[in-house]
């Protein structure tokens, strides 16, 4: 039940994808049912707010079909409010 077990879960199927093997098993992974839900229900959203990379879960929407306009629009309001700027900028 961590971000990094989420994501490692996400990672392997990603590989399993690639290699034309089947999807692995998510019995192997310490996961919380929503975690598992999301996972398994290829949820986006959920993936993101509970910590999921959004460079990892850029590649699982592709390797799920979802096109470019389905992914921004899953993923509306989940974004920090607040922006930092850069260093540079702050001078």
């Amino acid at each position: 039940m961590s971000a990094y077990t989420l994501q490692r879960a996400v990672f392997d199927r990603l590989r399993a994808g690639e290699r034309g093997r089947p999807e692995p098993s998510d019995d192997g992974y310490e996961l919380s049912g929503a975690e598992r839900a999301a996972l398994l229900g290829r949820d986006l959203r959920a993936l993101t707010l509970l910590g999921v990379h959004p460079v990892l879960l850029n590649a699982f929407a592709r390797s799920c079909g979802i096109t470019r306009d389905g992914y921004r629009a899953m993923l509306t309001g989940t974004a920090s409010a607040v922006e930092g700027s850069p260093r540079w900028r702050a001078s």
